[in-house]
């Protein structure tokens, strides 16, 4: 009856015994470790941290917006420049860039100077008197011109002698610019083809002659830029008049003369209506004579 007992309790033992011993016989090596960098899948795979995201950058704050202001600086007029469409080939005026081969023209804008008072007239000797002016004959009035021999010789010989030979009758002021300059004395004026005004000249050119300034009134010779005519050479006839101080001109022209009667008929043909080319809608034509300044100031006093 003990030995029914024990029996059962003996193979439990027995039992036991084997399965502790089949433990320690097992030398496998224990799995590797978990990780996320060992390439291994773990049986229950760990969740990766989560990187919080960098907090946005903040928008710099807007800056402020500069404006250029400095005004455009005006240039001088051409004279027998390259046919740019209907621009004055003899380089006229055309205040600062001095070098610019199609100079761009002034603005209405340019600062007028005021007007010139003449000095308070006084008696002329004889040989004043006698001394020969040259007046220009327009359909807004005349100009008489007094030419100074002593700063330009050979530019107011050159002047008296197409004056004389009427070689100036019908031709135009062919370029015109409020507060700046009136031009004409181009022989292709007398002609209809707008587009060759300002190309012309007698078929040669005047040494330079430049001691005087371009102030209002004063009458100087257009010529070619300084790109392609560096010694300054005057156009053979073609000229300009100062409708105000133009100081951007001086040292750079011929002037030859000054009006010593008629600035408002200059002031008026400058301000005649125009085209995109600086050329008066209608036709404002000269007859130029040669008189004596006694005589020249009797028919048209200042």
């Amino acid at each position: 009856m003990k030995w029914l007992y024990a029996t059962p309790l003996i193979t439990c033992l027995a039992l036991a015994a084997c399965g502790h011993s089949g433990t320690a016989a097992d030398t496998s090596p224990p799995p590797a470790a978990d990780s996320e960098y060992t390439g291994l899948t773990p049986k229950y795979p760990r969740a990766k941290p989560v990187t919080a995201p960098a907090p946005a950058a903040k928008p710099a704050p807007p800056q402020p917006i500069s404006f250029a202001t400095t005004p455009p600086t005006p240039q001088p007029p051409p004279a027998n420049a390259t046919p740019a469409p209907a621009v004055a080939a003899t380089s006229l005026p055309t205040p600062a860039p001095a070098d610019n081969p199609t100079p761009s023209p002034p603005q209405d804008s340019t600062p007028v100077s005021p007007p010139v008072t003449p000095p308070p007239l006084r008696p002329m000797d004889e040989t004043e008197a006698k001394q020969e002016v040259v007046v220009l004959t327009t359909p807004m009035g005349n100009i008489v011109i007094q030419l100074n021999d002593v700063a330009a010789p050979r530019t107011c010989g050159n002047f008296r002698k197409l004056v004389s030979n009427g070689f100036y009758n019908h031709t135009v002021f062919h370029r015109v610019i409020p507060h700046f300059m009136i031009q004409g004395g181009d022989p292709n004026s007398r002609g209809d083809d707008r587009r060759t005004y300002g190309l012309g000249d007698p078929g040669y050119t005047l040494p330079a002659e430049i001691q005087l300034n371009n102030v209002a009134g004063a009458v100087a010779m257009a010529r070619l830029p300084d790109s392609i005519n560096p010694q300054h050479a005057s156009n053979g006839s073609q000229f300009y008049i100062c409708a105000a101080d133009c100081p951007s001109l001086d040292g750079k022209y011929t002037v030859f003369g000054k009006v010593i009667s008629g600035m408002d008929t200059v002031n008026k043909i400058a301000s005649a209506p125009r085209d995109k080319q600086d050329d008066p809608t209608d036709r404002i034509e000269m007859q130029a004579s040669l008189e004596t300044k006694q005589q020249a100031l009797e028919e048209n006093p200042r």
